[in-house]
């Protein structure tokens, strides 16, 4: 059975993990970096709004702020993308997402922890990964 938060983890890592490696790059290198981090925060987002944010109420949580700060990321990532070469537009997208990604973590998945069933948690990794892949 698959955990959705173990899930959820391992992408927010993945990005972190990518922007190590970006920020370390040069030339057409940072740009292919910069273009996969994009596409990864956009999945990413996509995805957690398609699956777990849709259950936040049942864990005594309000996703109206997650989503908002989704939506101010994903018009960082846009930006982002429209200038892939930029590092100060793409350095601010990634970071607003990473520390966006620790709040969640640090703050919300206590109280979700608390009340979520292994089954739900299977299920909801499911929707997630599903949701990442056709957002792809």
């Amino acid at each position: 059975m698959s955990d959705v938060l173990a899930t959820i983890k391992a992408d927010h890592d993945n990005v972190k993990s990518l922007f190590g490696k970006y920020k370390a790059a040069t030339g057409t290198e940072k740009v292919t970096l910069a273009k996969t981090l994009i596409a990864e925060i956009k999945a990413h987002s996509a995805a957690e709004d398609a699956s777990i944010y849709s259950d936040y109420s049942k864990f005594g949580l309000n996703a109206a702020s997650n989503k908002q700060e989704h939506a101010e990321i994903n018009k960082m990532v846009a930006d982002a993308a429209a200038a892939s070469s930029n590092e100060a537009v793409v350095t601010k997208a990634v970071t607003t997402f990473i520390t966006h990604s620790d709040e969640e973590e640090s703050q919300q998945w206590p109280a979700i922890k608390a009340k979520l069933s292994a089954s739900e948690s299977s299920s909801l990794a499911a929707q997630f990964v599903n949701a990442k892949k056709s957002s792809a």
